[in-house]
């Protein structure tokens, strides 16, 4: 086609760079990004040039940038991939017939890619509640064993357990601790967190006289931070605890 002024050549350019297609791969194999791309010329190529030559270097040099902005974006987060489109294609470029243009995009997701976007996140979703419920599973199971009682009473449960080959009261013990310390979820709260330690601090102390010596100087620390009303539930706690036995000497 023959443009026979400048104008013509100009208003050609221009249209042939509004709302051209491109099709853009994403870091998932398979799904690609569709965008829709407008141009905005800044500078024409000298003299007499062909428009639809010039329109076919922007198109391809604007298809290539949009590519690089977004083929290690994950459609699943799609305004991201949107946003790293539209900052990378705002810098202006010089293509090889000497036209300098920048660009908008409208991007967005096919309806296959976006059913293929939205399988992809049942899938996680069904993953992670599988590993939430294994997680929680395994720390009450580890919980649950972090008593040398209970862990004694679980092995003998088990269907291959041998009374002859159990571990010792040391070797129980010992394995307890290590359970006590089995790590808890990130987003478990502060509170519980702490009552674990607590929990395996107490247990390092096997006697009785111990627990209630480490117990009463609890006691005495929750008062001094004037909170006498939990110092005195811990106290009628270890008073309860010596109840049986005081009755028990007093029956004999």
């Amino acid at each position: 086609m023959i443009y026979r002024t400048q104008g013509a050549r100009r208003r050609a350019l221009r249209r042939a760079v509004t709302d051209f297609p491109a099709i853009l791969r994403s870091c998932r194999p398979g799904i690609h990004f569709t965008a829709v791309i407008t141009a905005t010329v800044h500078a024409e190529p000298d003299g007499l040039y062909d428009p639809d030559q010039s329109a076919d270097h922007v198109r391809e040099a604007l298809r290539t940038a949009a590519a690089d902005a977004v083929r290690d974006k994950d459609p699943i987060d799609l305004p991201t991939a949107q946003d790293a489109c539209a900052r990378h294609l705002r810098t202006h470029r010089t293509t090889a017939s000497g036209t300098t243009a920048s660009a908008t995009a409208r991007l967005t997701l096919a309806p296959q890619d976006r059913a293929a976007v939205d399988d992809l996140l049942n899938a996680a979703r069904a993953q992670g509640i599988t590993d939430a419920l294994e997680s929680q599973r395994v720390q009450a199971l580890a919980s649950e064993l972090s008593d040398p009682a209970a862990l004694l009473a679980w092995l003998l449960h088990r269907p291959e357990a041998d009374p002859a080959k159990l571990p010792d009261e040391q070797a129980l013990a010992g394995i307890a601790r290590q359970l006590a310390r089995y790590p808890h979820a990130r987003n478990e709260p502060f509170e519980i967190q702490v009552l674990a330690i607590l929990r395996d601090f107490f247990n390092q102390f096997p006697r009785e006289e111990q627990k209630r010596m480490l117990m009463q100087l609890l006691a005495d620390a929750m008062r001094a931070a004037r909170q006498p009303a939990h110092a005195h539930a811990l106290e009628d706690l270890l008073s309860l605890d010596t109840e049986p036995a005081t009755t028990q000497a007093s029956a004999s």
